[in-house]
């Protein structure tokens, strides 16, 4: 058989064909390519769990030297008529927002929450220091000496010997909502001094490896904010920054950050400054937030409450009557929810007082009396 050799046209013919078929073969795998990330995108991730950063930061590299002499008096800001009040509220809280030094090396952030020289900040940035250091929000540096600190609360108070130059107001953090502005201040990495960071309270009630009752934002928060105040629009303290959570590959994250609400800042603090330790009152359940789910499952007429997973025998709540399945809906009169939770309400009563519960069971609701004791040792 003779070959023949193809014509121009009959060339160009096929060259066409060969033209539409690698395009389709490309639309098709972008399509797929495409439809795989967007699956990707839009899976949710495993639920492995993540971990959570504790956010002190090491100070070698970051802190100029200042002279110590003379404690400043610092004013806060004077911002223009009309503006922004998130700046307005940052303004007021600067001055007493400090980075503090340990002698490790480490460095984390502080408040000063008492104008004779108490300032709150975390147990882990703390912990096992022996010489604290403070720097103002001038940069100037005094000598700080632990008062007290609660690992179980991740908080810790420390004292200035004169007054201090600025105090923040610890507000009410049961009383700002989801979606509410906020703002983290703090010393990022160490040595960027009074870095402000604004985003939103994300949620409350969250959990974190042993702390809970935490609240969520998404505002910026970096090694060095442990410590450092979150605040709301009236420049008020609503939480004292504490963790972040990024996570890696599919479990990465953005906007995961985690403070320890105000309402329990203020009594721990407290506690600490008069007693040098924390002494937690007692129930003697094991339980955990009520849910729609959990409630239709529990036979529940309520969403909202302490469901009682344990009741500890001879214990104060099993001598009052309390039952497994039970929900805890209110304490003293107050309302347990995501932004009242039970260990938060809680602690504002000591060992040895009467409190009142009330208590839903199946379709009905009733009050209980138990006497509160002190909690165990661990």
């Amino acid at each position: 058989m003779n070959e023949t050799t193809p014509g121009p046209r009959l060339q160009r013919r096929a060259l066409v064909v060969i033209g539409l078929f690698l395009v389709i073969m490309v639309i098709f795998a972008s399509g797929a390519a495409v439809g795989a990330l967007t699956y990707a995108w839009l899976t949710p991730a495993p639920t492995t769990p993540v971990q959570a950063s504790f956010i002190n930061a090491p100070a070698a590299d970051a802190l100029p030297a200042q002279p110590s002499a003379g404690l400043p008096t610092l004013a806060p800001a004077t911002p223009a008529t009309g503006a922004d009040p998130l700046v307005l509220a940052v303004s007021r809280v600067t001055p007493a927002t400090v980075t503090v030094i340990v002698n490790d090396g480490s460095s984390g952030s502080g408040v000063f929450i008492r104008a004779d020289g108490y300032l709150v900040t975390n147990n882990h940035v703390v912990e096992g220091g022996s010489r604290f250091e403070i720097i103002y929000a001038d940069g100037s540096r005094v000598t700080a000496e632990l008062v007290g600190a609660a690992a179980e609360f991740d908080l810790a108070v420390l004292k200035v010997a004169d007054k201090a130059p600025a105090v923040a107001v610890l507000g009410d953090s049961g009383a700002v909502a989801p979606g509410s502005r906020v703002a983290a201040i703090g010393s990022a990495l160490g040595g960027f001094r009074n870095t402000v960071t604004a985003g939103v309270l994300s949620a409350h009630n969250r959990r974190l490896g042993d702390l809970d009752g935490l609240l969520q934002t998404d505002a910026a928060i970096n090694h060095g904010n442990s410590g450092g105040p979150l605040i709301n629009l009236a420049g008020e303290i609503i939480g004292i920054n504490v963790a972040v959570v990024r996570g890696s590959g599919t479990d990465a994250a953005e906007g995961l950050g985690f403070s320890i609400p105000s309402n329990t800042v203020r009594v721990v603090a407290e506690q600490l400054i008069s007693n040098g330790r924390v002494v937690r009152p007692y129930l003697g359940i094991t339980f955990e937030p009520l849910n729609p789910q959990l409630a239709s499952e529990s036979g529940l007429s309520v969403v909202q409450g302490a469901y009682v997973q344990q009741v500890v025998a001879n214990g104060p709540s099993a001598q009052a009557g309390l039952k497994v399945g039970d929900a805890i809906v209110a304490l003293g009169g107050q309302a347990i929810d995501d932004q009242h939770p039970l260990p938060q309400v809680l602690l504002q009563y000591r060992a040895g007082q009467s409190l009142e519960l009330t208590v839903a069971r199946g379709d009905s609701q009733f009050k209980l009396t138990v006497m509160l004791s002190q909690r165990p040792a661990a």
